[in-house]
């Protein structure tokens, strides 16, 4: 059975032969960066490409080249165009479990859980780091809606960036409410702990204050 990674990196493979031939290289220029963090290898996308050929979803067309090595251009064939609108329009890929595996996206929150272990010190400057790196990826990731814009690229794969801006944002959020939370930790802490007052020892008392025996006649 294909896992849920490889199977929607060959539905998108698929995706982006409807828009035309396309070779390895451009393949993985075009759809990468909305499929995985790093993107995608040639390890990964070559073994992928190979096997919808042999299942006669694709077609290899070789292209020789005079002075540089032959291209492989894949065509998506009409079997492959059947499962590509079929996957498009069923229901697979859009409900999954309520589960709470979602940090694992977001591998910072892993740290999170063991934050007890921390320093308050420590925690504050991870959390003021890690909005710094988001506030840096909310920028590339504008630069990559402008570009998308001028290559004329359609308003559904715009909102997709969009989706990954506003994703940074509320993380950016989230990690301010930590923050703040701190800060009001903090503060209860310290006007909770006053000045320690001790109930005075027997030996402590006046002697005045001293409950004296009556002593015993004859």
């Amino acid at each position: 059975m294909k896992s849920r990674a490889k199977l929607n990196i060959r539905n998108a493979i698929l995706g982006v032969l409807m828009q035309g031939p396309a070779h390895g290289y451009r393949i993985k220029k075009l759809f990468a960066p909305f499929i995985a963090k790093d993107g995608i290898n040639d390890g990964q996308l070559y073994p992928i490409l190979n096997q919808l050929e042999k299942e006669k979803l694709v077609r290899k067309e070789i292209v020789r080249q005079q002075k540089s090595p032959n291209k492989n251009l894949y065509h998506i064939t009409r079997k492959g165009s059947d499962e590509f609108f079929e996957w498009l329009s069923g229901p697979d890929d859009e409900l999954d479990p309520v589960r709470c595996d979602f940090f694992m996206q977001y591998a910072f929150l892993v740290k999170c859980i063991f934050f007890e272990h921390l320093p308050k010190r420590e925690k504050a400057a991870k959390l003021k780091r890690q909005i710094e790196n988001l506030e840096q990826k909310i920028a590339e990731y504008r630069m990559m809606r402008e570009e998308m814009l001028e290559r004329g690229l359609s308003a559904y794969k715009i909102k997709i960036v969009d989706f990954g801006i506003e994703l940074q944002q509320l993380k950016i959020r989230w990690i301010r409410d930590l923050l703040e939370l701190q800060l009001r930790e903090k503060a209860s802490r310290k006007k909770k702990v006053g000045p320690e007052i001790h109930e005075p020892a027997q030996f402590m008392q006046p002697v005045a204050s001293r409950s004296r025996r009556p002593r015993r006649k004859g």
